[in-house]
C-alpha cells in the first residue's frame, strides 16, 4: 500500500512514516524542510503547501496531513498563514487525494476546538469559535467532509502528544523548568482549597497515536465505516503535577512547584470512548512512554534534540 504524509518532517509526522515503513507501506513525505532524520525507505519531497503545487504518486492509498501553521499565536497579524496553512493547505491536500485515487485522507485537527471545561470532553461535546487557531481547524474539518462522498475522511483531534525528540509544546517546557531548578506552577480549580495538581490533560504518547492513525487507514482501506471527528488520546487524564514527578523521578531532579493565584476553568481530558470502541488500541502504559521519552536525556544530559529544533525551524509547521 502507498501513503503520503504532508507534515512528514514533524514531530508525528516522522514516527507515522517510521511506522508505515516498518508495516511494509510506500510511503511519500512531504514537509517545507528536509527532516533531520528521514528513514531510508521514505522518498522525500521539498513542499511549502501555500506556495508549490501538490501532485500526489499515482495509486497512492492514503494521504495524511499533519502540517500546521506555527504562526496560530500570532493573529491578526499571520491570519493569512494560519488559515492558509491549517484549512486552504488542508483542502489542497484533499483535492491531490482525490486526483490520485485515494481512498482515505485522515487531518490532523486538535483538541483545543472544545469548549473549555473541566470535564471529559467527547467528539459531540460543544466547540469554540472565538478563538483563532481552533477556528482554523475546524473550518478545515468542516470543508473537509465535504469530499466523503469521493473518499473516507476522518479529522482526529490529538490531546498533548509528548514523545521522544519532542522539540516544542508543554512537556519540552516542563523538562526544562526542572533542569533549571524552576517551580513549576500549578494553577488549581475552583474550589481546591489545598494542594492542587493542577490541569489535567489526556497525555498522548506518539508512538500510540501514529498507531492508531495506521490503523484508521487500514479499517478505511477494508472499506469500514470511520466517523467524521475522532478524538486522539491517551487512556486517562495526567495532570501537572503528576507528569512532573515523574519526569523529574527520571531525572533524579525533585521539581519545585507553586501555586498560582489564579483558578484554571478548563482541563485537556479527551473521552476516548469512539477510538477504544473503533480501534482497541493498546496503550502503552504512561510510566513506560516516559522512560522512553526520557531516556535520551538521561543518557545525553542537555544536549537534547530539543535545542537542535532552534536551528531547523518550519514556516508551516509539521504536528
Amino acid at each position: 500500500m502507498k501513503a503520503a504524509v504532508i507534515g512528514a518532517g514533524g514531530f508525528l509526522g516522522g514516527v507515522l512514516c517510521e511506522q508505515l515503513c516498518r508495516s511494509g507501506w510506500e510511503v511519500s513525505g512531504y514537509d517545507v524542510a528536509e527532516p533531520a532524520r528521514m528513514i531510508q525507505e521514505t522518498r522525500f519531497e521539498h513542499l511549502d503547501i501555500l506556495g508549490d503545487e501538490l501532485s500526489l504518486p499515482e495509486g497512492t492509498d492514503a494521504v495524511f496531513y499533519l502540517a500546521q501553521s506555527l504562526q496560530y499565536r500570532e493573529f491578526p497579524q499571520c491570519a493569512d498563514q494560519l488559515f492558509g496553512v491549517n484549512v486552504y493547505g488542508a483542502v489542497k491536500a484533499a483535492r491531490a487525494a482525490c486526483a490520485c485515487g485515494a481512498g482515505f485522507f485522515c487531518y490532523t485537527s486538535t483538541g483545543n476546538v472544545y469548549r473549555p471545561s473541566l470535564e471529559s470532553l467527547a467528539e459531540d461535546c460543544p466547540v469554540r469559535r472565538d478563538e483563532p487557531y481552533a477556528l482554523s481547524k475546524l473550518a478545515a474539518e468542516e470543508a473537509l467532509s465535504l469530499f466523503s462522498g469521493r473518499m473516507s475522511v476522518v479529522s482526529v483531534r490529538p490531546f498533548g502528544l509528548f514523545g521522544p525528540g519532542q522539540q516544542k509544546m508543554l512537556p519540552v517546557a516542563l523538562l526544562r523548568k526542572i533542569q533549571a531548578g524552576e517551580p513549576i506552577v500549578l494553577e488549581p480549580a475552583a474550589g481546591e482549597t489545598q494542594r492542587t495538581d493542577g490541569l489535567e490533560i489526556s497525555f498522548c504518547y506518539v508512538d500510540d497515536a501514529a498507531r492508531c492513525l495506521q490503523q484508521l487507514a487500514r479499517r478505511a482501506l477494508a472499506s469500514a465505516e470511520l466517523p467524521a471527528v475522532l478524538n486522539l488520546a491517551g487512556p486517562e487524564p495526567i495532570s501537572i503535577r503528576r507528569f512532573a514527578v515523574t519526569l523529574g523521578g527520571i531525572l533524579g531532579i525533585e521539581p519545585k512547584f507553586q501555586r498560582a493565584d489564579s483558578t484554571r476553568t478548563l482541563n485537556l481530558i479527551g473521552d476516548v470512548s469512539r477510538l477504544r470502541a473503533l480501534l482497541d488500541p493498546a496503550f502503552v502504559p504512561f510510566s513506560e512512554a516516559m522512560q522512553r521519552t526520557y531516556q535520551e536525556v538521561l543518557n545525553h544530559g542537555c544536549a537534547t534534540r530539543c535545542e537542535r529544533s532552534e536551528r531547523s525551524q518550519r514556516q508551516p509547521g509539521s504536528v
